[in-house]
């Protein structure tokens, strides 16, 4: 397996990892009543199963983002890099000269 594809697959599995801690510690604090809103519903399972989805989704994908992010930030000697050339502003000189004020020529209505 090419190494960016097991650095991109780490760190979906951290990201999984925390989602799920995150949602662990939700459901055991029972914020908001969640927890037994799901303990009272007949759909209950269905519904952590749903949560660890997209819970996995979201901070899998935020965690793997987050490294691609990152790819190009550091030198191999440890210190960071500009990944692109800072813009510079420029001055330039604009020709400005006098406005002639205009009529607007209304239309009689008949």
């Amino acid at each position: 397996m090419p190494p960016l594809v097991k650095f991109i697959l780490g760190h979906v599995a951290v990201g999984i990892a925390a989602g799920w801690t995150l949602l662990g510690g939700v459901l055991a604090l029972d914020i908001a009543g969640l927890r037994a809103l799901i303990a009272n519903s007949p759909d209950g399972a269905l519904a952590v199963g749903m949560l660890a989805l997209f819970f996995a989704i979201t901070f899998g994908s935020a965690a793997s983002g987050a490294a691609i992010i990152s790819l190009g930030a550091q030198d191999g000697d440890g210190t960071a890099q500009a990944r692109f050339a800072v813009p510079q502003l420029a001055a330039v000189r604009i020709a400005a000269g006098l406005r002639r004020r205009t009529t607007a020529v209304r239309a009689r209505s008949c």
